[in-house]
């Protein structure tokens, strides 16, 4: 009986890891695959040639025994987390103090601007670090406040979070994190008015914060189909569709759906996607919800420089 438990453990661990159905398991078992050479041979986010493993176990399956499900289950669309350690790492974010500096020889026309600058101090690097890692957490609370809303629409099955925004940061390597990334699994796409809606209303929670706020701009909603996975385009920014004057809606089948917005040349990558490290926040099927932000965050506190003095000429009486 032991022993049987620690079979389906190991199993369970390879669905997660390779992100398999439970009809790509039943395939994979009977090929005679083991879990183990199934996690093994995951393509790495080098390897963007190489095919998750869920389409190398089907086309297996089709050329070895024939059949091949008429459909592909829903899947999850990534490892499920408990709603407090959903993110993959929780940084320490130290205080930020800003001291103000001297660029009064910027607008001096008779101080040449230096064509070299010196490298970046310390001082200067621990600001930029904390400086990025405000922002990360800034995004990883609105991801988690815009789900919450989305969970809200019956079509939305999923909403997870990669990116920049779903990776481990390191201190002195940090990546930059611009913007927030979203993928939503729907069962339709009739309505994405609402969508847009519900998404405002979850960054309207994170907008006054001690590490400021999310704008619409930053955000970008991938749109998938909750029964094929199919990519279908990102949701469109813009209060109309169409917006008049813009470029953008002049695209082959932009607006085709309403505020389902298309690019030129744009060609989804579902095996990078696959790849990505990502975050699910919401998933209908398995009950799955983050909790709200807890937005405790350490405010900017402002320094006057030591070498900053005052005499006569500063005082204006």
């Amino acid at each position: 009986m032991a022993s049987d438990q620690k079979k389906q453990a190991v199993w369970a661990e390879a669905q997660r890891l390779c992100n398999l159905s439970a009809e790509e398991v039943r395939m994979a078992k009977e090929l005679g695959f083991q879990p183990k050479s199934l996690i093994k041979n995951r393509p790495s986010p080098t390897q963007q040639w190489k095919a998750p493993v869920r389409d190398w176990i089907r086309d297996l399956y089709e050329k070895k025994i024939g059949s091949r499900p008429a459909a592909p289950q829903p899947r999850p669309p990534s490892a499920f987390r408990k709603p407090e350690e959903f993110w993959p790492d929780k940084p320490e974010i130290p205080e930020l103090v800003l001291v103000e500096k001297d660029l009064s020889w910027a607008w001096d026309d008779d101080v040449p601007i230096p064509r070299d600058f010196p490298p970046p101090s310390d001082d200067e690097i621990n600001e930029e670090n904390t400086l990025t890692l405000r922002q990360q957490c800034l995004y990883r609370w609105a991801a988690q406040a815009v789900a919450i809303t989305m969970s809200e629409l019956p079509e939305v099955q999923s909403v997870t979070a990669f990116g920049s925004v779903a990776r481990p940061l390191k201190k002195s390597r940090y990546y930059r994190c611009t913007d927030l990334d979203l993928a939503v699994w729907l069962t339709g796409i009739s309505d994405l008015k609402m969508l847009k809606n519900t998404m405002s209303r979850g960054l309207s929670t994170v907008q006054d914060t001690p590490y400021g706020g999310v704008a619409h701009h930053q955000v970008d909603v991938h749109v998938l189909d909750a029964a094929t996975g199919d990519y279908r385009g990102r949701l469109c920014g813009f209060g109309q569709c169409p917006k008049q004057g813009k470029s953008q809606c002049r695209v082959r089948n932009c607006g085709a759906q309403p505020f389902l917005q298309q690019f030129e040349g744009l060609r989804w990558n579902s095996a990078r996607f696959e790849s990505e490290l990502r975050v699910t926040l919401f998933d209908r099927a398995a009950g799955f919800l983050v909790q709200p932000p807890m937005i405790d965050a350490l405010p900017t506190r402002y320094a006057i420089p030591a070498e900053a003095h005052f005499n006569d000429d500063d005082v204006p009486f």
